[in-house]
């Protein structure tokens, strides 16, 4: 029973997080199936238990679901995340204005990094994450690979294993990658990339930590791979780092 129980949730933590994905259009009940590897009428049963308070609802398409109101609800309740991004908005702005590239605050929810804010530069640049709500797996991209270095050494083992099936998506990521950028994190306090997931974009970011505690959230921007190189990463890394500590 203990065993069923907790697929059963997993089952509805997974659907959320796809639909979280979808968007307003939302997903099928054959889709939504076909993605958790479960039984259509495994599937069908947790949108019926999360429908009834609020969580998912049909989009008016027959055996299509999006997001529910309830969602939004606890969204908007306060949180500690809506504490981190009130602490850190004004460094994700003047990331944002010294160095004329968008900016983002991730934030460490289980396995993942999700964007939690952001604020838009003067150049278009393809993220990982999308913008707000995005979400990738820890050991990706400079952002969640800052926060991974900032865990301590059993934790960041278990993660790295636990997302391991997950990183080859990421234009051919894998775990020697995740622990290469790991170790060079380490060693410089801060992570960047050039060209790593996609051709023309590049990245850096500073993980943010308080009190000695493992890291709870990064800053990173993005930048047209044409403009980064291991000298200006350190530049901004710095300007990041003093934003970072002026909010502390």
């Amino acid at each position: 029973m203990a065993s069923e129980s907790s697929s059963n949730v997993e089952r509805a933590a997974e659907i959320l997080v796809e639909l979280g994905q979808a968007g307003p259009g939302g997903l099928s009940l054959k889709l939504l199936s076909e993605r958790l590897a479960n039984a259509k009428s495994a599937t069908r049963r947790a949108l019926v238990a999360l429908a009834k308070r609020g969580f998912v609802e049909g989009t008016g398409k027959r055996g299509e679901y999006r997001l529910g109101p309830a969602i939004y609800g606890l969204a908007n309740r306060r949180s500690s995340i809506s504490e981190l991004v009130r602490s850190f908005r004004p460094a994700v702005m003047a990331v944002a204005a010294r160095t004329g590239q968008s900016s983002y605050l991730l934030a460490r929810a289980g396995f993942d990094a999700v964007c939690v804010d952001m604020h838009e530069g003067t150049a278009f640049v393809q993220t990982l994450t999308g913008g707000i709500g995005g979400r990738v797996p820890l050991g990706v991209g400079p952002g969640s690979v800052s926060m991974l270095a900032g865990l301590d050494p059993a934790t960041r083992a278990a993660v790295i294993c636990q997302n391991a099936p997950r990183y080859g998506q990421y234009n051919g990521c894998d775990v020697a990658k995740v622990e290469r950028d790991v170790e060079r994190a380490l060693g410089l306090g801060y992570s960047f990339d050039i060209s790593d997931t996609y051709a023309d974009a590049g990245g850096v970011a500073v993980a943010i930590a308080r009190g000695g505690a493992a890291a709870i959230a990064a800053i990173s921007i993005a930048i047209p791979a044409a403009q980064l190189d291991p000298e200006r990463a350190r530049e901004i890394a710095g300007i990041i780092k003093s934003e970072i500590d002026k909010c502390d």
